[in-house]
């Protein structure tokens, strides 16, 4: 295998981030833990909250949570989102697994994320909020996952979901988890012999391999897979990937395939409900997507893969970058095909950029340095616009 022909940074980033080197060259990976956690879910749930406010989605959508017990005895937060105009008719309803690199995130750091989704696909959003490292490691996150998925389709009555139409995804280390729950419910049904209770997974940016477990042997030339032709790109350089798997210990084997479930047998895919994977070019945890989305199809899965050549990870994150909006746009198409049917591998074309456009990136774009999520004002117009406002 050999995906290498989109890890090379595309020119929309490249003027990007000549436009913008004070906010790439911040790095605050060298705070402790839980003091680099504190600040950066503070910054995270202040834009979330000032973006609901903002955009009214507060009087768009009812929120409600609800404490779920898990397997070691404790407890975690399940934040459920229905829009309020459509009443209590069953909807469609998308578990959702945040990212982070099991490290940043919490139930209102996806305030917005949630909300919006919600609204514009007319959906019952429930936001499992797992526990985090450094205050668990080893398979507690997926462990969580299991059982919050299992706690929400067990109450789809409560929650008002249609429980025959439920999709499951997750970004970047939700994608894990994601993956780590279809897996268990595939295996589940096919051991009952009752139906599969998923009917379709959307995996942005997913971390499907321990970084310990890569299988380079799989790829043309160990230069060119994207852990090492990656290594150095924006966002998650290979030290902060080093940071994130640290922190979960090294207590389990990184071949497990509940903590690499890309690991798993093509054989042990059959079943699988139809899968979206969006992927970013230039990021480290590329192939492991591309190579999962391989072994679906060879299992008989239907598939839909975008890829956006020479991006970063969580590039949409970055409101001045023009690919922002486009990944919005593919996420909401993605989740609306999870109950759907398309199959294909789409190579997304960056957005064409005018002569203005690629000067007003050379000048600056128009991006907060204190975050990668831009001002509440340019995040709220993004918000508009997914709405079709």
């Amino acid at each position: 295998m050999d995906f290498s022909q989109w890890g090379n940074p595309s020119k929309e980033w490249l003027a990007f981030a000549a436009a913008n080197p004070a906010l790439l060259a911040r790095n605050e990976d060298h705070l402790p833990p839980l003091v680099l956690q504190q600040k950066t879910n503070h910054s995270r749930t202040t834009i979330a909250k000032t973006l609901v406010a903002t955009t009214g989605l507060g009087n768009l959508v009812a929120t409600e949570d609800y404490v779920v017990s898990t397997r070691d005895g404790k407890s975690i937060t399940v934040r459920s989102y229905r829009p309020i105009l459509l009443g209590t008719k069953p909807l469609p309803g998308y578990v959702f697994f945040h990212g982070g690199g099991y490290f940043f995130g919490s139930l209102d750091t996806e305030l917005f994320n949630c909300s919006w989704l919600a609204h514009a696909l007319s959906m019952t959003v429930v936001h499992v909020c797992y526990r985090h490292t450094p205050h668990v490691s080893g398979l507690t996150p997926w462990h969580d996952a299991l059982d919050g998925f299992e706690w929400v389709v067990t109450h789809t009555e409560k929650l008002g979901i249609d429980p025959s139409r439920i999709v499951v995804g997750g970004i970047s280390a939700g994608g894990s988890l994601t993956a780590c729950v279809v897996q268990n419910e595939v295996r589940r049904a096919r051991e009952t012999g009752t139906p599969c209770r998923i009917r379709g997974q959307v995996l942005g940016i997913p971390n499907l391999v321990n970084v310990n477990a890569f299988p380079y042997h799989l790829f043309a030339d160990k230069e060119k897979s994207s852990p090492v032709q990656c290594a150095d790109a924006a966002v998650i350089p290979k030290q902060r990937m080093k940071l994130f798997t640290d922190m979960l210990g090294h207590e389990v084997d990184p071949t497990n395939t509940t903590w690499s479930p890309a690991l798993v047998d093509e054989e042990e895919l059959r079943g699988t409900p139809h899968t979206a994977i969006l992927v970013a070019g230039w990021d480290p945890i590329r192939d492991e997507g591309l190579w999962y989305a391989q072994k679906l199809k060879n299992a008989g899965v239907r598939t839909k893969v975008h890829i956006f050549p020479g991006l970063p990870h969580a590039f949409y994150a970055f409101v001045g970058l023009p690919s922002h909006r486009h990944w919005n746009e593919i996420m909401l198409d993605s989740l609306r095909w999870a109950v759907t049917e398309e199959d294909g591998w789409i190579v997304e074309e960056p957005p064409v950029m005018s002569p203005l456009m690629e000067k007003a990136l050379a000048i600056g774009a128009p991006v907060d340095p204190t975050t990668p999520g831009g001002t509440p004002a340019d995040m709220a117009k993004s918000g508009n616009l997914l709405r079709g406002e």
